[in-house]
């Protein structure tokens, strides 16, 4: 139906209206989700709308900025959880006709309330970071919360910010475990105090909260002893240690080399003490992961005849290699590129003819991380190859495709025809008289062409480039004495050829400003002109027609005038009084020769009052550092000259932060929300003059160690005592 949507929603509230305790709490729950799926699926239009005072339509959540959005979702959620103890005794297992079941989900979500507070939690703990927030923003600055589960669940969490998302997020988590700490089981209670510690983790202030992260881990552990939940939380230790084993790097850091180690000795421990957990089921999954074998080799494309070269090996878990290298086609090449299954890959490779063969041994340092070693390659004849690198035979694997040949191509361009050289790959010098076939396809799907060249004393040949279409799917053949070489899929720029030059007719028109109010004079002049080879000159004596247009495109007057000997024309249009406001626009049309169609000139037609004075800041001159003292300085005067005194100025200070330009080369876009550091009035000294001071305060929640920099934008409205308000911005970095 036409605006579904809507219509769903206030079916949702007339039923809310009319329902009690407990449908009218899970009524409004589902509700703050649809509004919250309705906003994940639309986020790209509400980042693009500016926030409003009030609703545009209360009636209409599709209109609402950001904000209101998420302030209705906020109030939605809010009601759902009301009646709190009242929900906590109503069973889950009651509603099983209308829920997704998963196997021995009610252990970890009981009761009613469980459900509804999930839901919530889902939207308090995202992300989104585009929401204005005021100077005293709530953050996670206190390492209270990181504290077992009763201390966490005594602590009086308060903030002015009372709307925040985290702070919401942190109450349900208090009711969640102050609730679940009376049962006789621990599964639920354990499930949502890691849910609250990984979240605190995650978005706390503090520096040392990844240390403080891991003993809460491990006191929480001890507290459960030999019940069977403690493997949850030696999980958790693992998959931390893990993902500090992963950031090793041989060169650069290598602090945490030992921690997959220590990663493995305590799933190994879980799965042994607890064997029927879900801790166990996670540590097997974390536990293969640590003892998974890889394999990559790298080698050139193209190596010389009968030289020895070197083969990059990076390996993890592995003692030694087999390699085995096969001589291979190019129509087997295309083949094995089409092949896609690593089983199908293996078998086709093993089918092919064996050249050589050799094992080598590998280094196993124990410590589960990946390493790299070179390995010297035999000498071998010309001809393409793969190579093929086993342990434990299928199991792990890895291959690479190399042509064995002296001959190396070279490309060059000129505006007709594309060059290729062949040069000798060892010392660089041309190949004289090798036989080339070269094939490409008639554009992109068509037919097979080929074409036979034989290089010339500089070891090239040219391939003329075509004016319709470009060349594409080039492969060339090339052989010289013993030696054949293969390239291919190369491409070939279509020809453009020299632009033939058009004698071009075009207009200029001015007016004497950019807005005017109904009934005024708009004072105009045109200039004509033609190029023809790259040189300009003006058009004497060429009759023009001058037509003005208003907003709606409809010819309100027109002007037949000549041109002057400097090519120029000039006159004079009177606006309506009583015609429509909005965008003008003068347009010069030539009798005898067809101008430019961009040849307009556009204006603003407005009732408009003239301003009487500007605002504005003194220019910031001094750095500055956060949490310093920072005052700005500005004055009103008047156009006539005069100052405005005793004017009342309204000010705001917003603050954002911006990363460095190398911050982003391997990482998200970072968009940072506005936060209002402070506002307040002040009035206009003798001099006009007026001065706003705050503290430059910072992110606590931005990356230190990438060098953010804030940036603060002052915005200030003055107002004199006529009631005229003119506004300033600056901004201090």
């Amino acid at each position: 139906e036409e605006d579904a949507q809507l219509r769903v929603i206030n079916d949702f509230k007339s039923q809310i209206n009319t329902s009690e305790f407990p449908t009218k709490n899970i009524l409004e729950n589902l509700l703050a989700n649809l509004y919250w799926q309705y906003f994940q699926q639309n986020r790209y239009k509400f980042y693009n709308r500016t926030k409003t005072e009030t609703k545009v339509d209360d009636n209409d959540f599709r209109t609402w900025d950001l904000e209101t959005l998420f302030n209705e979702i906020h109030v939605y959620f809010q009601r759902s959880l009301k009646n709190g103890d009242i929900l906590q005794l109503v069973r889950l297992v009651n509603y099983d006709d209308i829920l997704v079941l998963q196997n021995q989900s009610k252990l970890y979500r009981p009761a009613l309330y469980d459900l509804l507070a999930h839901n919530a939690l889902n939207f308090y703990k995202t992300s989104e970071n585009s929401i204005s927030r005021p100077a005293y923003k709530f953050k996670l600055e206190d390492t209270n919360y990181l504290s077992d589960a009763k201390s966490f669940a005594e602590l009086h969490i308060s903030s002015r910010d009372s709307t925040a998302l985290q702070l919401n997020a942190l109450k349900i988590y208090q009711d969640l475990i102050r609730f679940h700490l009376k049962d006789s089981e621990h599964f639920a209670l354990e499930d949502v105090n890691i849910a609250r510690l990984k979240f605190v983790k995650q978005n706390a202030v503090f520096n040392n909260k990844d240390p403080l992260f891991l003993e809460a881990l491990k006191t929480e552990a001890l507290r459960l002893g030999s019940h069977k939940t403690a493997a949850l939380y030696n999980f958790e230790i693992a998959s931390v240690y893990f993902q500090q084993g992963l950031s090793y790097q041989p060169e650069t850091n290598e602090t945490h080399r030992w921690k997959l180690k220590e990663a493995l000795d305590i799933c190994t421990t879980i799965i042994k003490r607890f064997p029927v957990s879900r801790g166990t089921e996670k540590c097997s999954v974390l536990k293969g992961q640590i003892l998974q074998s890889t394999l990559e080799i790298r080698a050139e494309n193209f190596l010389p005849v009968q030289q020895n070269a070197r083969l990059l090996v990076s390996y993890k878990n592995l003692k030694h290699l087999d390699f085995k290298v096969y001589k291979i086609t190019q129509s087997q090449i295309e083949q094995l590129h089409r092949t896609h299954r690593k089983e199908e890959q293996y078998n086709f490779i093993k089918g092919l003819s064996l050249t050589t063969q050799w094992q080598s041994k590998l280094r196993d340092e124990n410590d589960y991380q990946r390493h790299s070693t070179e390995i010297v390659f035999p000498k071998l004849d010309n001809g393409s190859y793969v190579i093929l690198t086993t342990t434990n035979g299928f199991v792990t694997f890895a291959f690479k495709t190399i042509q064995v040949t002296n001959l190396a191509l070279v490309e060059k361009n000129n505006t007709t025809h594309k060059i290729y050289q062949f040069i000798n790959r060892n010392n660089g010098k041309p190949i004289v008289g090798a036989t080339v076939n070269f094939s490409h396809k008639k554009r992109y799907y068509g037919e097979s062409i080929y074409k036979q060249f034989v290089t010339d004393s500089l070891g090239e040949f040219h391939v003329k480039k075509l004016r319709n279409h470009s060349i594409a799917n080039v492969n060339i053949e090339v052989s010289f004495k013993t030696d054949k070489a293969y390239f291919g899929d190369y491409y070939i720029n279509r020809h453009y050829g020299d632009k033939e030059e058009k004698l071009i007719h075009k207009a200029f028109v001015f007016t004497d400003r950019s807005i005017y109010r109904p009934g005024q004079t708009v004072y105009f002049k045109g200039i004509a002109m033609q190029t023809k080879d790259g040189k300009s000159e003006v058009l004497e004596n060429e009759s023009v027609l001058v037509i003005l247009y208003n907003t709606n495109d409809e010819v309100l007057e027109k002007k037949d005038l000549y041109t002057n000997k400097f090519g120029s024309v000039s006159g004079e249009f009177i606006l309506p009084s009583n015609g429509l406001n909005g965008e003008y626009y003068l347009g010069i049309h030539g009798h005898k020769k067809s101008f430019d169609p961009d040849t307009f000139f556009r204006f603003s037609v407005e009732e408009y009052k003239r301003p009487k004075f500007e605002a504005s800041f003194n220019p910031v001159t001094d750095t500055y550092r956060v949490n310093d003292s920072i005052t700005i300085n500005g004055e009103a005067l008047a156009y006539a000259g005069s100052r405005i005194t005793d004017a009342k100025v309204v000010y705001r200070v917003h603050r954002k932060v911006q990363y460095p330009r190398w911050y982003y080369w391997y990482r998200p876009w970072f968009t940072s929300e506005s936060q209002e550091i402070t506002h307040g009035e002040t009035i206009t000294g003798n001099n006009g003059g007026f001065n706003i001071t705050f503290k430059a305060l910072p992110d606590d929640s931005a990356d230190k160690s990438s060098l953010p920099v804030f940036h603060y934008e002052v915005t200030a409205d003055v107002t004199d005592i006529n009631g005229e308000t003119r506004s300033a911005t600056t901004i201090i970095n």
